[in-house]
């Protein structure tokens, strides 16, 4: 009988790693659904109640999902743009740096020149890679969006009624439905406070593109707010690039900007504001917090991003939980 246990155990064990081993190309867009129905799940609360339990899922979704597709889609079509436009005027380019190069002293040129020409050499025997590469990436990029709006649907629609559930056929203690309570309490602050935080990081930015005359200042701030999204490293993918086209205009104008980007729109928010703002509403250590966004992205990339803070709230319930276990016991001692 034990050995039939065992091997039955070992039987549904090897098949659960399977399982999640065939989905671990989107485990991107699974994981990215579960924090975004954190996001709606405040908006699905106060909606249920006037709409009922799956209408007031699906349009929590769309109040999430679409902005984000929006400006996420906007962004990219406006990048592809702007890369056909330079590759049209390529030759025009190549003329006006090769006449720059011919104003400088005649050492310093021939050193330019040099890189220059290693570096189109590069990209012309790359190119072929990078394409295959870059659409590959595009695709299961896409593909992990569209799943994320499925698993936010259905985390918020059924989620909690298949947690409970397999909470009671593995745990049978008032302890265990307790703690999963706070871990759940947990992640809804954690994950709706850093979705506020990067929407206050996009509404900021708007006045900051508008102040430099930076074109397409509407969709920029709407890509602060999703790189801010992705906290502590995110935001500079947009400001660098936007400091170097600033540069060819206008170097002191460029200076200006990186520096006060770095200030008001990295250095206060996400290394001051954000950890306390979202250490409040999920109660896990400011700390804890920045240090657990920037190993996790370090580590696993943007999986690791949105894992390891996670794991850090599930540290936090279990020692809020049985702390405030403990407390009452003694109270009550």
């Amino acid at each position: 009988m034990e050995r039939s246990k065992l091997l039955l155990f070992a039987v549904v064990i090897t098949l659960i790693f399977t399982f999640l081993y065939l989905l671990s190309p989107l485990l991107d867009g699974i994981i990215l659904g579960i924090v975004l129905a954190y996001v709606a799940r405040p908006i699905h609360s106060r909606l249920k109640t006037r709409i009922g339990d799956a209408p007031s899922a699906f349009l929590s979704t769309m109040i999430i999902a679409i902005p984000l597709f929006f400006f996420l889609f906007y962004g990219i079509f406006q990048g592809i743009t702007q890369l056909i436009f330079l590759l049209r005027n390529y030759q025009g380019y190549m003329s006006q740096i090769h006449t720059f190069i011919s104003s400088l002293d005649p050492e310093t040129a021939s050193i330019v020149r040099s890189i220059l020409t290693q570096f189109t050499d590069f990209v012309n025997t790359s190119i072929g890679d990078m394409a295959i590469n870059v659409t590959t990436k595009f695709v299961f990029f896409i593909m992990n969006f569209f799943i994320s709006s499925i698993v936010c649907f259905y985390a918020i629609l059924d989620g909690k009624r298949v947690a409970d559930r397999i909470i009671d056929a593995v745990f049978s203690s008032r302890d265990a439905r307790g703690f999963f309570d706070e871990l759940d309490r947990t992640f809804t602050g954690l994950w709706f406070g850093n979705f506020v935080a990067a929407l206050l990081i996009g509404m900021a930015s708007i006045p900051y593109f508008l102040y430099f005359e930076i074109p397409y200042a509407p969709l920029l701030s709407g890509l602060m707010f999703l790189a801010a999204l992705i906290p502590v490293f995110a935001e500079w993918m947009v400001i660098l690039p936007v400091a170097v086209y600033l540069f060819f205009i206008d170097g002191i104008k460029a200076a200006w900007f990186l520096a006060i980007g770095a200030f008001f729109l990295y250095i206060i928010p996400e290394l001051i504001l954000r950890p306390y703002f979202v250490g409040y509403t999920s109660k896990v250590h400011p700390l804890v917090l920045m240090l657990s966004f920037i190993g996790g992205g370090l580590v696993a990339g943007v999986s690791g991003f949105f894992l390891t803070p996670m794991l850090a709230a599930v540290l936090t319930a279990l020692y809020n939980y049985y702390a405030g276990e403990r407390k009452e016991t003694e109270d009550g001692a």
